[in-house]
């Protein structure tokens, strides 16, 4: 049996680790060899064939499972035997168009009339007016001191505090006293707003 296509009968210690499993290169080969008989065996005349295998399933090793399979599976796409950056080539040629090919398709790839992208047109512009018209709003400060921790329970760090403070005490936290709708609510948010300010002047102080 040709030295190309033996299976060999022992692990050897110095097969890299991150390589292509030794069995799974030399089912490769001998599969080549049944596919392009002697011209395969012949590539390799004059060199040491464990090199070239390590070699194969170092690269091949840095392909997926799928390219590695098409490659395989598409060998007959290839007149004369491959080189190494020839079969790389063909793993993932050969899984791109397979996954292209199973890619979902619209079920109704009809184009839309007039009438029907005017619609979608007007009702994308109604979201993008809602979008730029929102001001900004403090109310989340309000709510996070009122809370006085994170979402998760724990205690709010000072600079998240003093982030929370300096939205209260802006035109913004004003804006939100002024459009509360709950009396209750709105005497609370005026406390906090009032504490912050007093808060700031006494750090101005300072």
């Amino acid at each position: 049996m040709n030295q190309m296509t033996e299976p060999s009968t022992f692990k050897r210690p110095d097969w890299p680790l991150d390589a292509l499993p030794q069995h799974w290169v030399e089912a490769l080969f001998s599969k080549m060899a049944a596919f392009y008989g002697s011209r395969f065996a012949s590539m390799w005349n004059g060199v040491n064939v464990i090199e070239v295998q390590r070699a194969w399933a170092i690269e091949l090793g840095k392909l997926s499972r799928d390219q590695l399979k098409a490659g395989s599976d598409n060998l007959t796409a290839l007149p004369k035997p491959p080189t190494l950056p020839e079969f790389v080539s063909l793993c993932r040629q050969a899984r791109s168009e397979q996954a292209a090919s199973t890619t979902p398709r619209l079920a109704d790839e009809r184009p839309a009339d007039c009438a029907t992208v005017e619609a979608n047109l007007g009702a994308i512009r109604k979201v993008q007016q809602r979008v730029l018209r929102r001001e900004p709003t403090a109310e989340w400060a309000f709510r996070l001191l009122m809370r006085g921790k994170s979402a998760s329970g724990a205690a709010l760090p000072s600079e998240v505090v003093r982030c929370a403070r300096d939205a209260i005490v802006s035109s913004a936290g004003f804006k939100v006293i002024g459009a509360c709708q709950q009396p209750e609510l709105r005497r609370e948010y005026e406390t906090i707003r009032a504490a912050a300010l007093g808060e700031l002047t006494n750090e101005a102080a300072v």
